[in-house]
């Protein structure tokens, strides 16, 4: 199990694999219309900037409460809003599927409010299970916009709906270990046996976060209000891709924003190493937009300030700012 007796630590390997990803864009500005993009860039103006960072901050609002609502409200919302930020400036830096961030919010959730690992961990996997939905949504909204450009072909139809099928049943199974924790107590006593070691400290941890998980499952009410949550974090949190597009003079198709809000959070979550997945998630983004017939300095542009702007730098600032602000607080 990983520690969480300390906050992820992020040091210089984080920095120089963020400055490879920045490399990675280098070929991508000199492969694209740069010269376009920056007419299109212009073209967008300060204020679409301004009302996508807005939106994206009231998605963290509606994604931080719903987890408020699963806490019980027995952490301050003001440190729940900080704690949720850090997580997200914490994968940014730490690529590692999102676990990083997890262990963070664990770590600060159980200082501030004085939770056992077990019950604060079980919130923090009720919030995943639960902001998976409107995700698992959006892929099956972006498949639909997929098929109708290129057609339902058996190829297309069988990897998409196994990404769907595999991500569901990932989730699924990680709801029915926490259901029971019989499975996982049985795991723990193998490595025990083989090791011989004594872990019953992880056997208690995890009977104790079984039953938390439990008592938040039976509680449809509180479900469906942070469920609620998720749904809007997930509308504002795509709402800035119909921004960017309508400032430039395009009218989408929401499936087609559906779509690339897919793209976008599947780079996210996928570790491939780079913090951020930076570069990588760039040059994406670029090809998916230019194969749906925006020009290369067009795709570029809503690019560099969809993502690399109003996503990474967004998160990347607010989310230090947090975190400098918890471990100061902590400090005291």
């Amino acid at each position: 199990m990983p520690s969480y007796e300390e906050v992820p630590k992020i040091g210089k390997k984080s920095l120089l694999l963020l400055l490879m990803g920045l490399v990675l864009m280098v070929p991508l500005l000199a492969t694209f219309d740069l010269g376009e993009a920056m007419e299109n860039l212009r073209k967008i103006g300060p204020v679409p900037v301004f009302l996508s960072f807005l939106s994206i901050h009231i998605g963290v609002l509606f994604y931080n409460l719903g987890w408020y609502i699963l806490l019980d409200r027995r952490a301050r919302f003001k440190d729940v809003f900080l704690i949720g930020w850090t997580s997200l400036f914490v994968n940014l830096l730490i690529p590692a599927g999102s676990a990083s961030g997890e262990v963070a919010r664990v770590y600060f959730i159980r200082k501030k409010a004085d939770l056992p690992t077990g019950e604060a961990l079980s919130t923090i996997v009720a919030h995943r299970v639960v902001m998976i939905v409107p995700f698992i949504v959006s892929i099956i909204l972006g498949t639909s916009y997929l098929l109708s450009m290129i057609g339902p072909s058996e190829r297309s139809l069988i990897a998409i709906m196994s990404s769907i099928v595999l991500m569901s049943a990932f989730f699924y199974l990680i709801y029915k270990l926490s259901m029971d924790d019989s499975k996982l107590i049985k795991i723990v006593s193998f490595i025990e046996r083989k090791l011989n070691k004594n872990y019953e400290n992880i056997k208690s941890t995890i009977r104790e976060y079984s039953q938390a998980f439990r008592n938040l499952m039976n509680n449809r009410r509180m479900l469906l209000l942070s469920l609620t949550c998720s749904f809007l974090n997930w509308l504002f949190d795509m709402l800035p891709i119909f921004i960017y597009f309508i400032s430039m003079g395009y009218w989408i198709d929401p499936l087609m924003g559906a779509l690339i809000y897919s793209v976008s959070i599947i780079l996210v979550l996928i570790p491939i190493g780079i913090p951020g997945n930076t570069g990588i998630r760039e040059w994406t983004m670029t090809g998916l937009l230019s194969a749906i017939g925006l020009t290369k300095g067009e795709a570029l542009a809503l690019t560099l300030v969809s993502s690399t702007v109003t996503v990474f730098l967004n998160e990347l600032m607010f989310g230090l700012l947090a975190y400098i602000i918890l471990i100061r607080n902590l400090s005291k």
